[in-house]
């Protein structure tokens, strides 16, 4: 079991991870993404752009390492965002957007079903992640 929740967590971090160096390979095709949702505008797109990589890379790297607790705060940082971008999601699903959401760079359309229910999964992995290894922790700290 212990294998298991290990390969979940490396895989959850990896992910976002992954989705953060894309990011960062082109912040300016990103910060149209961003835009392209029509929630915020300039200068806060470009900002975001910027600035969610780099929460996406080290909130990862802190899920796969679970060093001291910031396993457990990459992990809440990463289900907060994911609670945000699935709703931006519906958000321009229901307003009939054409949007590409950059989540793994490129620019290809937001197919917005397939987008939600990948977002879910991630969802359940991070809820997952994060309470198992909190319940190994609460565990540990206890007398058999």
């Amino acid at each position: 079991m212990k294998i298991l929740i290990l390969l979940l967590r490396l895989l959850f971090g990896a992910i976002f991870v992954w989705s953060g160096m894309a990011k960062l390979k082109d912040p300016i095709s990103f910060a149209d993404a961003v835009r392209n949702f029509q929630i915020v505008g300039d200068p806060i797109a470009p900002l975001l752009a910027l600035f969610i990589p780099w929460v996406e890379l080290l909130s990862g790297l802190a899920v796969m390492t679970w060093w001291r607790n910031f396993g457990r705060g990459g992990a809440l940082i990463l289900l907060t965002s994911l609670v945000i971008f699935t709703l931006a999601i519906l958000i321009s699903w229901i307003r009939g957007l054409d949007v590409s959401c950059g989540c793994f760079g490129g620019t290809k359309t937001v197919r917005y079903p397939w987008k939600i229910g990948q977002n879910l999964l991630l969802l359940g992995m991070g809820i997952l992640v994060l309470l198992v290894k909190r319940e190994g922790w609460h565990r540990r700290g206890t007398a058999s």
